[in-house]
């Protein structure tokens, strides 16, 4: 056996390693291919963006055309002069973000540069999988970017009137003037822009007096009650970004200057890095878009608007939420007066002329988009509106809440000096929820008003002496207003993290961490397939819903149906479950709902030395029907203690020629029961799947009074553990040990036996193979990684061995002790044994055990 393990590993490796050709063979070196440096004194020339996105027939097929032919077309470009550019350039330092390398420069003008590359350095692949298909897939899908897409922005933000840089096409000299960055940056081919800043004397960009990042000035927002963003602008700018298709419009990608004294300051938004505009996906990545909201692609019309504010979400509800409908209404239209038909030639025609055969079509959907900007706006109102966030300081700021007969409700902030930093009114035909953060300080909050109905608010008072009163009424209900942190409050942490939407992190299990989702919703696939020797082929299809809210952990609401199909038995099994969770206590309700054609497929009779036979005598046929509600008490967001009444019915075919219809033990044909159930789940470990270290604890308590066909009352106590403990030795090898009892009280049907045998019991066993009243089983297995391998996508290669025990009893005995088993395995998994196949050997009574599972679960 030990033999056939190592051909195995020895095969495995020689397949895999071949195959680790195939990305380079198919995609072409991820690597940067070197520049041609510009000829010694030449002020322009002739270079191609990205000559390597070229592509062949079968790269277009499943990757699609992108934007290949015009990376691989060549445009005469100016030699950018350091000696004249702005005076003279000198270089300082270099910079960018994930994917795109910048050369900042310091012109004699006293302005700051930045030269950003057109090719992209990276490609932003998911953890563990570099090297693989799919990196080689994102490195290609640079292809899918406008490579003139800046230079076409920058004249519609100009008739916008959006503070912008106008970046220019140029290629880098080979010059010794570029000093350590010379053999980076030579010959390349990129935008020159000047950098948003005020590092030196003289006013900065676009005669700022001081210009800040977004950290910066995030900062200033939560520290300073004074600090006053212009918010029309930003919406300005915002509805520009997708006019343009640019959805990355992270904290990172905007700069904010202030024109005016400190005290007086308004900041205004610069957006910065137009790398997005114009994308446009294909292949199996544009067919991907279709499930992910960030894969979009450039068309006539709008994509959702979940997809446009992927990166800028945050910012979004921060800067945005104080502005009423009219005004949304009012810079959409003036925004669609603004960017005519003349505009857009002139935008389109500052592309290098050398992609003119693309220009009537880009403007053509330009112009349609334009016509839909009002649209589009209505769209993102109602989209922020829904659930709206607003925010005070770290001041002792002061909040009136005023609830109106007509449902709306009106919200004035001002700070400790009585500046007004909000006032707005919200109704309810578009608003379904207000949260005020007041954060820091000794806040005060009044809620005033009367109404038959009203929007939910919700006022959090976050560290200091808060004092929230209440004095509303909505539909003659007292008091409707939801308050958090009354009184001197201390320990309310944020984390660095929290970017512009500043939300209190939670605690969990004794930890303090990031708050999760707290609105909106998502669906999330379910997909199985195993194969082992105990039911065959057993297919899992379903679909798990997901509902998030105000401090609901993990979250508000999961809904999930699964449906299964086992070859060996030809049997369904059909689950839906419910878990409904509850704001700001631990108590929340469970549902289960269960048609199942495999729960009991054997039965041999009660004893540990039960006869052998063939599979076919001791065959069961059962159909099982099960109800159970249970009130539960979370512990931890994966640990709980239920309570909660069970209702099972079966029926049994009597197959003649079987076991089960010669003996016809108790509970054979149909038989209904109903009792109660207690449950308590502990998880300690540090990841569901796959874990590496921790404690899983699963123990429950079942009793059936003597009712509907239960003639006798019984019930069960069983037990289920487990331990992880990653090895501090070479590989990092997990030790698992599991353990497992159950013991019967009373005369229960022959469904509900203790059983022993198959997967998480004795493997070497068949399925359900011995029964009693009372059962144990342990097993110890060590699993260890042995190597990755870049393929499709990052394969892990390992070995376990495993060996298990256990035994039933009858009555307190166990005629023939313990039914051991041992085997080793082989597993290739997509970054873990859990994602992909599993090849065990083991041995059975009278035969060699080869069991091939797929661990293919998502």
């Amino acid at each position: 056996m030990r033999r056939a393990v190592r051909v195995s590993i020895h095969a495995c490796r020689l397949a895999l390693g071949a195959m680790v050709l195939l990305p380079v063979f198919w995609l072409g070196r991820a690597d940067s291919q070197p520049a041609p440096k510009p000829p010694s004194g030449h002020d322009s020339v002739t270079i191609a963006a990205g000559p390597r996105y070229q592509g062949g027939g079968l790269r277009r097929l499943f990757l699609g055309d992108t934007y290949r032919d015009l990376w691989a077309t060549p445009i005469k470009v100016p030699v950018l002069n350091l000696q004249t550019f702005a005076g003279g350039l000198k270089p300082t330092k270099t910079g960018g973000g994930n994917q795109t390398r910048s050369l900042r420069f310091l012109g004699a003008d006293g302005l700051d540069y930045a030269f950003r590359l057109v090719e992209k350095d990276n490609a932003t692949v998911p953890k563990g999988f570099n090297g693989t298909i799919v990196s080689g897939i994102a490195r290609d899908q640079v292809s899918a970017h406008h490579p003139g897409a800046a230079v076409t922005a920058a004249p519609i933000l100009a008739a916008a009137g959006v503070l912008h840089v106008t970046p220019i096409l140029a290629v880098m000299p080979d010059d010794a003037g570029l000093g350590e960055f010379r053999a980076e940056f030579a010959g390349q081919l990129g935008m020159i822009e000047v950098y948003p800043s005020t590092l030196h004397d003289a006013p900065g960009f676009a005669g700022a007096l001081e210009v800040i990042d977004s950290d910066t000035l995030r900062a200033l927002l939560d520290r300073s009650p004074g600090t006053r963003v212009d918010s029309r602008a930003v919406l300005k700018a915002r509805l520009v970004d997708m006019f343009l298709n640019d959805w990355d419009r992270h904290a990172g990608n905007w700069k904010w200057a202030r024109f005016q004294a400190a005290s007086d300051a308004v900041w205004v938004p610069i957006p910065r890095d137009r790398d997005k505009p114009f994308i446009q996906y294909g292949g199996i990545v544009g067919a991907a878009g279709k499930v992910s909201p960030n894969l979009m692609g450039f068309k006539d019309t709008y994509p959702s608007v979940r997809g446009l504010t992927y990166n800028s979400l945050e910012l979004d509800r921060r800067l945005l939420s104080g502005l009423e409908k009219p005004v949304w209404d009012s810079i959409a239209l003036d925004l669609h007066g603004r960017i005519t038909n003349p505009v857009i030639i002139a935008a389109v025609r500052a592309m290098p002329p050398e992609y003119q055969a693309l220009q009537p079509d880009l403007a053509a959907r330009l112009r349609i988009r334009r016509d839909s900007i009002p649209a589009q706006a209505d769209r993102f109102y109602r989209f922020l509106a829904g659930v709206l966030d607003l925010h005070a300081s770290d001041s002792a700021d002061r909040a009136t809440v005023f609830r109106h007969a007509d449902g709306s409700v009106e919200v004035q902030l001002l700070d400790g000096g009585d500046t007004p930093l909000l006032r707005r009114r919200f109704r309810p035909e578009e608003t379904g929820e207000i949260r005020l953060y007041l954060h820091g300080g000794d806040d005060t909050a009044i809620i005033r008003g009367a109404a038959p109905g009203s929007i939910p608010v919700r006022i959090i008072g976050g560290n200091g002496s808060n004092r929230l009163v209440d004095s509303s009424v909505v539909g003659g209900r007292l008091q409707p207003t939801h308050l958090y942190d009354v009184g001197t409050v201390t320990g309310v942490r944020y984390g660095p993290d929290t970017l512009l939407n500043r939300r209190p992190w939670v605690h969990d299990d004794g930890r303090t961490v990031k708050p999760g989702p707290d609105r909106g919703g998502r669906m999330a696939p379910i997909v199985g397939l195993t194969a082992n020797g105990d039911l065959g082929i057993i297919l899992k299809l379903g679909m798990n819903q997901y509902r998030y809210a105000f401090r609901t952990s993990p979250y508000a609401t999961r809904i999930s149906l699964t449906a299964e199909y086992a070859t060996e038995v030809n049997g369904f099994r059909v689950v839906g479950a419910l878990d409904r969770r509850t704001e700001g206590s631990p108590l929340h309700l469970t549902f289960r709902a269960r048609m199942s054609e495999f729960e009991v497929v054997s039965y041999h009779g009660l004893g540990n030395t039960t006869p052998v036979g063939t599979s076919g005598f001791f065959r069961v046929e059962q159909r099982q029907w099960l109800l159970q509600p249970a009130v539960a008490f979370s512990l931890s967001d994966r640990s709980d203690i239920s309570l909660g009444p069970v209702i099972q019915y079966s029926t049994t075919d009597g197959i003649p020629g079987t076991f089960l219809s010669a003996t016809r033990p108790y509970g054979v044909g149909s038989f209904g029961q109903a009792g109660v159930r207690v449950g308590v789940y502990l998880d300690k470990r540090d990841q569901a799947r796959d874990p590496r270290k921790g404690i899983l604890l699963d123990v429950s308590g079942t009793w059936y009074p003597g009712v509907w066909d239960v003639r006798s009352a019984f019930g069960d106590v069983a037990a289920a553990t487990a331990a992880y403990l990653t090895l501090p030795v070479p590989f990092r090898p997990v030790l698992v040990v599991r353990g497992a009892a159950r013991k019967l009280f009373g005369d229960f049907p022959f469904h509900e036996s203790a059983f022993l045998g198959g997967r998480g019991s004795v493997r070497r066993l068949d399925l359900q193979r011995y029964a009693g009243d009372a059962a144990l089983s342990g097993t110890a297995e060590l699993q260890v990684p042995l190597a990755r391998f870049p393929l499709i996508v990052p394969f892990d290669l390992g070995i376990y061995g495993f060996a298990d025990v256990g035994r039933v009893y009858v009555a307190g005995l166990s005629p023939g002790g313990w039914h051991t088993g041992a085997g080793v395995g082989l597993w290739i998994g997509v970054l873990s044994p859990s994602t992909g196949l599993n090849l065990e050997l083991g041995d059975r009574p009278g035969r060699s055990l080869v069991r091939v599972r797929t661990g293919l679960n998502f």
